[in-house]
């Protein structure tokens, strides 16, 4: 693409971008064997199939085996080397391996690691840091929690609303994803998790997620006068919606994840908190996918205008690391009582210590305004596909949290055949990227890189998916 006026990438030269650009491997994509995965990648994924329980997802939809990986890059066991358009699921945000995350794992398992709950120097400072980049009103007025995993935070969140206000129905979305242990997987939506199992919790209640693309209600924004919202709005207070009583909590993706990267409008979620917040509702901010610069902003709410209650954060907090927290408002946190939630590995010292250099990197790198300007010029490129694909239904994304929702037939919207959609990411790896899909029918390629990617790494993924995307066009 040439450098023209329109190209924000051209406009100023993004912070750091010469130290940024030498934490991935330039070389990528490369790729070195005849077939993937590569014979050495073959012998691992062997050993895992018959010693790991099939339930686990990236060797079973994508293999490949990671033996090394370095900002927005991964080589295989094989020595291939290939883009990484994942990030880890959307985890790795400073990259892969970063140097000072490395130094500082190796500094605090040095010092002391393990404390179950009792306090360390670096837990302290890290909740201090937390409630400094609370969104909105919650900014120096809140108090932390922690947890193991993104699906932990939910569940202590839900504990802790519950707890609030005494009730105990919930109202989440249709599309949802929030995590597969009991109280969590009761608020996602997808089969795949949930077949073969009873309800695990009881008074869950699902809302449509306000999907422009795929309205519910077969109508169009800005003319829908939010129906969605208002309906949710209608299931949390008013008789004769299913529930026995308001609920006590609506919990929400401000960028719903897994059920395509779906990027809501502004007025419905500003909506839904409304009614909440008049209604003594606690609103649950999902943010485990979405936040820590991912979207162009510390967590995607900020796009909204809106303050939650509770907000649940993991992937990018700890990145290299597994760390998890919610953050809540102190109005609703003061009042818990002690000795109440133990966690033990919640707040480790070494997690608490890389969670600290992962948000000093994103703070001196600048990464929620690299993400927004890089995820800018990749929508634009994205955008441009869309207008001569016959096979692109929609580009969609805040940031470097994008989803490109593929059709059969632009008129009638039918999703893309799931083989299609495997053919896909299978050819994009054969090529040296690493992608996955997402949304209820499965159907969206999304795009979470690292936000350490290089514009060269977004100009070599986009050439190739462009590439890829002309022969599944010619083969339907």
């Amino acid at each position: 693409m040439s450098k023209g006026d329109t190209d924000p990438i051209y406009e100023k030269k993004l912070p750091f971008e010469d130290e940024i650009g030498k934490l991935s491997d330039s070389e990528a994509p490369k790729i070195l064997t005849k077939e993937l995965p590569g014979p050495e990648s073959k012998k691992i994924l062997d050993q895992l199939y018959k010693l790991e329980t099939p339930t686990i997802v990236g060797a079973n939809v994508l293999p490949v085996v990671w033996a090394r990986a370095r900002g927005a890059t991964v080589e295989d066991l094989d020595g291939n080397k290939y883009i990484d358009m994942m990030g880890g699921v959307a985890v790795n945000n400073v990259g892969h391996s970063h140097p000072e995350v490395v130094r500082a794992m190796h500094e605090q398992a040095g010092q002391v690691a393990h404390t179950a709950d009792f306090p360390s120097p670096a837990r302290i400072r890290l909740l201090e840091k937390l409630t400094q980049i609370a969104p909105g009103d919650m900014k120096g007025q809140s108090r932390v929690a922690f947890a193991m995993s993104g699906s932990d935070a939910v569940e202590t969140a839900l504990k802790i609303a519950k707890y609030h206000t005494k009730r105990t129905e919930i109202v989440a979305f249709q599309g949802a994803y929030h995590g597969v242990t009991a109280g969590a997987l009761a608020l996602t939506t997808n089969r795949v998790y949930k077949r073969g199992l009873p309800p695990s919790i009881p008074g869950v209640h699902f809302a449509p997620y306000p999907y422009c693309y795929r309205c519910p209600f077969g109508k169009e924004f800005p003319d829908c006068d939010l129906e969605c919202a208002r309906y949710t709005g209608d299931l949390m207070t008013k008789s004769g919606m299913g529930l026995a009583d308001r609920p006590a909590t609506v919990i929400m993706e401000p960028v719903q994840g897994e059920g395509g990267y779906v990027v809501p409008p502004k007025e419905a979620v500003e909506w839904i908190a409304k009614v909440a917040r008049e209604n003594d509702i606690v609103f649950i901010d999902d943010e485990v996918q979405a936040g820590f610069c991912r979207t162009g902003r510390w967590f995607a709410i900020e796009h909204h205008g809106v303050t939650p209650d509770l907000l649940t954060a993991g992937k990018g907090l700890g990145g290299d690391f597994p760390v998890a927290a919610v953050i809540g408002h102190k109005k609703i946190m003061d009042n818990l009582p002690t000795v109440w939630n133990p966690v033990t590995f919640g707040g480790n010292a070494v997690g608490a210590a890389v969670s600290l250099k992962n948000i000093e990197l994103m703070e001196r790198y600048d990464l929620c305004t690299r993400s927004e300007v890089l995820g800018g010029y990749f929508m634009k490129l994205l955008k441009e596909l869309e207008s001569t694909s016959k096979i692109v239904g929609d580009v969609r994304g805040l940031g470097l949290m994008i989803g490109i929702e593929l059709v059969k037939d632009k008129t009638t919207k039918a999703p893309m055949d799931m083989d299609k959609m495997m053919w896909l990411i299978h050819k994009m790896r054969d090529n040296g990227v690493l992608v996955l899909i997402a949304g209820r029918n499965e159907n969206v390629v999304r795009l979470m890189p690292p936000l350490v990617i290089t514009k060269e790494h977004i100009d070599k993924t986009f050439m190739i998916f462009s590439s890829i995307l002309k022969e599944l066009e010619r083969s339907i």
